[in-house]
């Protein structure tokens, strides 16, 4: 097999899974009131948020760490390790999350399926990681492709077929399918691992470390997450949940330029970037990567463009149309977010932390203040326009600390 035809079909695979979760939002869109459809996406909103709260960042130090590991025991330790952490930190968050939830009117009745989507979302994402890292990028994929397009497929159906779709129902099928998969990969572990497993130590020497220096990141990923995300919580909060429906599709849809990039530059090409840290090739790495962002930016960009007058027909609800012009703030601003990750990356693979945290949180701060303020004054359009603002700060913030590396 080509390896030309082994990334298209890498590439099919990702985006077909990812891609699926874009086919239930625009297919619940229509098929879900509008202040429904808000509170279904305020709860996926949440889930995704959990992933990476229940992480604490660490994979920013345990995948770079691990990556650079050449005893195999030793990787099966740190994997153990890390799992032995986060197993610990779910017990916690469960505790605690359903005392929190439970107060919350459109969670109250999904308890339990946000804390188990929110773990196993959280545990899938490490091992897709982990797989990607350690190049079984085929393996990854059409796992991923498994688990998101499984209970897609059976959504569909009863949409087809006129069968109740309810947000218990979506949920409840998300959760299974993410715990098949992640059933068959624990097999498949102890399968080819077996051995080492059983000689497999806890290094808490290791974890301490890790998690002093993934704090920097997981400071770093809440910003931006807040950045992505606040928004959404802060415009049900002034506008209710009819308005928050309506930012939610149109902020979803721009964020598919961020899904495609990660699928067909950083899954790539980042693994690459991490392992060539200390060689001359690392600066060759980073100009392919730089062009190969801004292609695919503004290829996804387009392509969104191009798609939403013909969605915006077949959706039918002129509560969506009336606000289109949303999309153009949301795209240039996920645009410009993607586009500085060039910065960002040259930050993380030179070990310079504290640069990386300084963009994130300044830029972070300043949105919640201007997405506050914009919202109440000027509504949703205020949110979209800090939202662009917000993202155009990032941008110069990541690029400005990059600027100052004695490695240009």
């Amino acid at each position: 097999m080509s390896l030309t035809f082994l990334k298209l079909i890498n590439v099919l695979l990702r985006i077909g899974g990812i891609g699926s979760k874009f086919l239930i939002l625009t297919l619940m869109s229509k098929y879900f009131d509008v202040n429904v459809f808000g509170n279904y996406g305020l709860i996926t909103s949440l889930i995704t948020i959990l992933i990476f709260a229940l992480g604490l960042d660490f994979y920013n130090f345990s995948l770079r760490d691990i990556l650079k590991t050449k005893e195999e025991q030793d990787i099966v330790n740190k994997v153990i390790s890390s799992l032995l952490l986060y197993i610990i930190i779910y017990i916690l968050f469960s505790f605690i999350a359903y005392s929190i939830f439970s107060n919350v009117s459109y969670l109250k009745p999904f308890v339990f399926l946000v804390i188990g989507l929110g773990i196993t979302e959280h545990i899938s994402q490490e091992i897709y990681r982990l797989l990607i890292g350690f190049k079984k990028v085929l393996f990854a994929n059409i796992l991923l492709f498994v688990r998101t397009m499984g209970w897609s497929i059976i959504i569909v159906f009863y949409y087809f077929n006129n069968v109740i779709i309810t947000i218990d129902s979506i949920l409840s099928l998300w959760l299974i399918s993410n715990i098949l998969t992640i059933i068959i990969v624990f097999i498949y572990v102890l399968f080819k691992n077996y051995d080492k497993i059983l000689k497999g130590e806890v290094i808490v020497s290791w974890l301490k470390k890790g998690l002093r220096v993934s704090s920097v990141f997981l400071t770093a990923t809440i910003s931006l997450k807040m950045m992505e995300y606040a928004n959404r919580f802060i415009v049900d909060f002034f506008m209710g949940e009819q308005m928050a429906g309506i930012f939610l599709f149109y902020s979803n849809v721009s964020m598919l330029i961020t899904v495609y990039v990660n699928t067909i530059v950083i899954s790539f090409e980042l693994p690459e970037l991490i392992a060539s840290t200390n060689s001359p090739a690392v600066f060759n790495l980073l100009k392919k990567f730089r062009k190969s962002l801004i292609t695919h930016v503004i290829i996804s960009s387009v392509f969104i463009i191009l798609i939403m007058k013909p969605l915006l027909i077949w959706q039918n609800k002129i509560e969506f149309e009336t606000y289109a012009p949303l999309i153009f703030f949301m795209l240039i601003g996920v645009g410009l977010m993607n586009y500085s990750l060039i910065y960002h990356f040259k930050l993380y693979i030179f070990h310079k932390d504290k640069s990386l945290l300084k963009a994130m949180v300044i830029s972070a701060l300043l949105s919640l203040i201007l997405t506050t303020i914009f919202t109440y004054f000027f509504g949703v359009y205020g949110t979209a326009s800090a939202f662009l603002i917000s993202c155009i700060i990032l941008f110069f913030m990541r690029y400005n600390e990059a600027k100052k590396m004695s490695y240009d």
